[in-house]
């Protein structure tokens, strides 16, 4: 069975992916103008073979470990899928990680579905990671806060948030006030909806008991940590001083700025703020941006380019299953 239609495909998935990476494009060509061409190369180069092997492999740790912490969510929700399709799918989403409109999490429950995983369990799933994610990104963030005392009070703001909603989805009496509200709605399509973000909420709560919770925000907490070292590796190539907590926390709190921005993939916000951290800490401008583009090229569109490699593998299958399927 195809995932969808491939006119379909398209236009949902693959040309907002193109328009995303021409957006990219413009964001960091604008970086580049403002800082200097050279520089950029030079640092790219100061990294030498060594230093990118070491920073694209603890990209890659942070993906698996994230993989891990996907199948222990998927096996809580009685959901499983052959080991390697589990992978090519989950790393499919990676394609559209800085598209808009979620189009990462919708192309995976489209591939799950052919295995029988509900759409409320896989993006039930989803929810839970991101929430996770956004936990662990604001521990991690918090290191950084302490050297910046203009991001102290938002930091803390969010993590006393995070902290009141945990109780929330555990709540019975939360999950009669949403059905009340629910009833309340005009239509029946919105009241189908209302009800749908209530069974996924209550999927997801499954997976924020103690085990699974402690179990995620440990994966993410090293999954993101590993990203941290990464970046300290750069700056250290780049005779950028900084601590290790320190360039761990300045990538964390410059993740968790571009997702408050509810921009895809935190494209240019996350720049922004990596660039004006590093400067406070003492780099010259070119050398800030420079170490923000080897940063962001090495995570997020490391993980775009082989999310979209496998895409392209799973389309590819797909097709000729359907030519088998067409001939026979």
């Amino acid at each position: 069975m195809p995932v969808n239609h491939p006119k379909h495909f398209q236009q949902r998935f693959v040309n907002p992916l193109l328009w995303s990476i021409l957006a990219a494009l413009a964001i960091y060509s604008g970086f580049v103008i403002l800082s200097d061409l050279d520089a950029v190369g030079v640092s790219a180069a100061r990294l030498g073979i060594t230093g990118w092997l070491i920073i694209l492999g603890l990209s890659l740790a942070n993906y698996g470990l994230r993989f891990t912490r996907w199948e222990l969510y998927l096996s809580r929700l009685d959901s499983r899928v052959p080991i390697h399709l589990s992978v090519a799918y989950y790393i499919s989403g990676f394609a559209f990680t800085t598209t808009p409109g979620k189009a990462g999490e919708a192309v995976r429950s489209f591939y799950l579905k052919r295995h029988g995983v509900a759409y409320v369990h896989s993006l039930a799933a989803f929810f839970t990671e991101r929430l996770v994610d956004l936990v662990a990104m604001v521990l991690l963030a918090l290191v950084a806060a302490l050297a910046f005392p203009a991001y102290q009070w938002p930091v803390v703001v969010i993590t006393l948030l995070i902290i009141a909603a945990f109780p929330l989805i555990h709540a019975h009496w939360f999950y009669a006030f949403l059905d009340r509200q629910r009833t309340r709605l005009p239509s029946e399509k919105l009241r189908s909806v209302g009800s749908r973000i209530i069974d996924l909420l209550r999927s997801a709560s499954s997976l924020l008991k103690s085990g699974p919770l402690y179990a995620g925000l440990t994966l993410a907490l090293f999954a993101w940590g590993a990203e941290g070292v990464a970046f300290q590796v750069i700056l250290e190539a780049l005779g950028i001083n900084t601590s290790l907590l320190l360039a761990i926390g300045i990538y964390s709190i410059s993740v968790l700025a571009g997702a408050l921005s509810f921009i895809p993939g935190g494209l240019g916000s996350t720049e922004a703020v990596m660039i004006l951290l590093l400067v406070l800490v003492g780099a010259d401008t070119p050398t800030a941006v420079a170490a923000t583009i080897i940063c962001r090229l090495s995570t997020l569109w490391l993980a775009v380019v082989i999310g979209g490699i496998v895409v392209v593998a799973l389309e590819l299958s797909s097709k000729t299953s359907r030519q088998q399927a067409h001939e026979s």
